[in-house]
């Protein structure tokens, strides 16, 4: 089940027909429903009334290279955190659009709402027709973590050091999977401390 007030993300939307992807940031609105919105003149939006679609959401991820291990034999690999979401698309009432719009604003810049200075509402009103809101009520939801959870705590604790001091990609990939590991494989990290 998919449940969130109001959860953000950035996936690829995969539409059926035509075989496309775009990118489009989504948030979760209610239990088992994503909203977000793409421009008017998509030709993706034919594919996406009343039809089956997939949002792919990759979440942290970094290289691991030989050099983080401390135990050999090794190879370099690529962790990652991602999430595959299934279900059925429909698009908005102009309404339905401008409440969606509302949460992502409330969610991502509140400040925004109050300030009819930077965004009055027919300038609002303008830039809506030119995107069309996508409800997607979410049937089917995997998920894939691949953390190296198969290495020893030495191994672990080298990745998270190693990449916690490298670019920031790398330092939020390694702060995920340490959080992870805490909570879902405690005994990885026994006696370690963060």
């Amino acid at each position: 089940m998919l449940t969130a007030p109001c959860v953000s993300a950035f996936t690829s939307l995969i539409a059926p027909r035509k075989l496309a992807r775009r990118n489009s940031n989504i948030i979760i609105s209610g239990e088992n429903l994503i909203e977000t919105h793409l421009a008017s003149g998509n030709p993706q939006l034919t594919s996406l009334d009343s039809q089956v679609c997939l949002l792919n959401v990759l979440g942290p991820h970094a290289f691991i290279s030989t050099s983080h291990y401390l135990v050999r034999p090794a190879v370099p690999t690529w962790n990652y955190a991602s999430v595959s979401l299934k279900g059925i698309s429909t698009l908005m009432a102009p309404h339905d659009l401008s409440l969606s719009l509302d949460k992502m604003l409330a969610f991502f810049q509140p400040e925004l709402m109050q300030d009819k200075e930077t965004l009055p509402d027919e300038f609002r009103k303008k830039l809506m027709l030119g995107i069309t809101g996508i409800k997607i009520e979410v049937t089917e939801m995997k998920g894939k973590l691949k953390l190296g959870q198969h290495r020893s705590q030495a191994d672990q604790l080298n990745v998270f050091k190693q990449l916690a001091g490298s670019h920031e990609e790398n330092a939020l990939y390694a702060h995920f999977a340490q959080q992870w590991l805490k909570k879902f494989r405690p005994s990885v990290l026994d006696g370690a401390s963060s």
